[in-house]
């Protein structure tokens, strides 16, 4: 072999090793930047915290919402009446919303838990056993 096809060879195994990792790095990039692949591991690694995360948010926004209208309660008019009905319009929009992004980030997680119950259903049929966690049949 020559110098001139040793020196093509270093470079090109150079150039491999480069692509590898500029691929590495734009994967580690992609993975940095992109948010709701990382809500979604932080909800797979972490769902108990979310749960009790989302109970305390929602216990919290109840007793706000709870206490003003105790605070209103002997005031009200009609213009109070169709303040109230707008707010609770908005508030139940946000609330929809917030419920709608995190069925998308929760959606890969539920797909595939209905997916390996359904297979140990038909598993547990073809068997011919009742399903373990279903109770025994009179």
């Amino acid at each position: 072999m020559s110098q001139r096809e040793q020196e093509r060879a270093r470079m090109l195994e150079e150039l491999e090793l480069s692509r590898r990792q500029l691929d590495g790095d734009l994967e580690d990039l992609s993975h940095a930047v992109n948010v709701r692949e990382r809500l979604a591991d932080s909800v797979r690694r972490h769902p108990s915290w979310w749960v009790a995360g989302a109970l305390a948010g929602g216990f919290l926004v109840a007793s706000l919402a709870g206490s003003s209208s105790r605070e209103r309660r002997g005031k009200k008019r009609r213009d109070d009446s169709v303040a109230d009905l707008a707010r609770q319009s908005i508030f139940l929009g946000l609330l929809g919303s917030a419920g709608k992004q995190i069925l998308r980030v929760a959606e890969p997680m539920l797909v595939r838990y209905a997916k390996q119950e359904m297979e140990r259903f038909i598993a547990s049929r073809t068997n011919g056993s009742p399903p373990s966690d279903s109770p025994p049949s009179p």
